[in-house]
């Protein structure tokens, strides 16, 4: 079985957040909080109504980053 993967642009996200927690809603088309505290950006991300916010914090510098997954 063959399985593609779409690769994310999240280039955008950086210029806007950079330094800060971000989560997404679970599609990971749209930032719904943002913040220097994970623990408030993911509540404030489910009182929006995500019911599984994908959080992440975003860099302060680009570096090159080549991963995959294992299941």
């Amino acid at each position: 079985m063959s399985q593609t993967t779409k690769i994310k642009d999240f280039s955008g996200i950086y210029q806007q957040y950079k330094g800060l927690w971000v989560a997404l809603t679970e599609k990971e088309d749209k930032v719904v909080s943002s913040g220097k505290d994970p623990k408030k950006v993911f509540n404030e991300a489910k009182k929006k109504g995500v019911k599984i916010p994908i959080l992440f914090k975003v860099p302060t510098k680009i570096i090159g980053y080549a991963g995959f997954n294992t299941y």
